[in-house]
C-alpha cells in the first residue's frame, strides 16, 4: 500500500483541520521550547498530564499558535499518525526571512524513527522534499532530494 502524499494545502495552515484535536496528545509539550513558560526544548512541560494539558483552556499564546502537521491536516487523518501514537512530531514552517518551506520531524522517544509507520512516512516525504530529522539524542539528519537525480542529503551530527 502506497503512503498517502502530504496534503500540500494544509502544510502552512493556521489551525487544526476539521475533526482533529490534540485530545490527550502532549508530544509538543515534551519536545518544543516554550518561552512563555520558560520551558526548554526536550523537557516535559510541568502542565502536561495523563489526560493532556492541565491548563489547555488558559495555555499561553505560543501553545495556542502551534499546530503539528497531523493536527493541521497535512498528514493522513488516521490516529496512528498522531505524534503520541507515531512517536514523531512533524512540523512545517517558513523561517523568518526565507522563502522556502522547512519540514522537520522530531523523535519523541528513542528509535521512534525506526518504527515501520514512521519510516514509511519519512521515506515518502523525503522523496518529494528535504526533511530534517531531529533525533532524541539531539543529533540531526537531513533526508530528501537535492538534485535532479534525486540523491538524498545525509547529514548526522550535532
Amino acid at each position: 500500500m502506497a503512503m498517502p502524499a502530504l496534503n500540500e494545502d494544509r502544510l502552512l495552515a493556521n489551525g487544526a483541520a476539521p475533526g482533529r484535536e490534540c485530545d490527550d496528545c502532549t508530544v509538543c509539550c515534551a519536545l518544543l521550547a516554550q518561552a512563555e513558560l520558560r520551558k526548554p526544548m526536550r523537557r516535559a512541560c510541568d502542565h502536561a498530564c495523563r489526560n493532556g494539558c492541565a491548563i489547555y483552556e488558559t495555555r499561553p499564546q505560543g501553545c495556542r499558535d502551534f499546530h503539528c502537521l497531523w493536527l493541521r491536516g497535512a498528514l493522513p487523518a488516521d490516529l496512528s499518525y498522531r505524534p503520541d501514537r507515531l512517536g514523531v512530531l512533524f512540523d512545517g514552517y517558513r523561517p523568518v526571512g526565507a522563502g522556502h518551506l522547512r519540514l522537520v520531524a522530531l523523535e519523541a522517544w528513542n528509535d521512534a524513527f525506526d518504527g515501520s509507520a514512521a519510516r514509511e512516512l519519512i521515506d515518502a516525504i523525503a522523496q518529494e522534499r528535504p526533511l530534517e530529522l531531529s533525533y532524541r539524542d539531539g543529533s540531526w539528519q537531513t533526508r530528501g532530494p537535492v538534485s535532479g537525480e534525486g540523491q538524498a542529503v545525509l547529514r548526522r551530527g550535532d
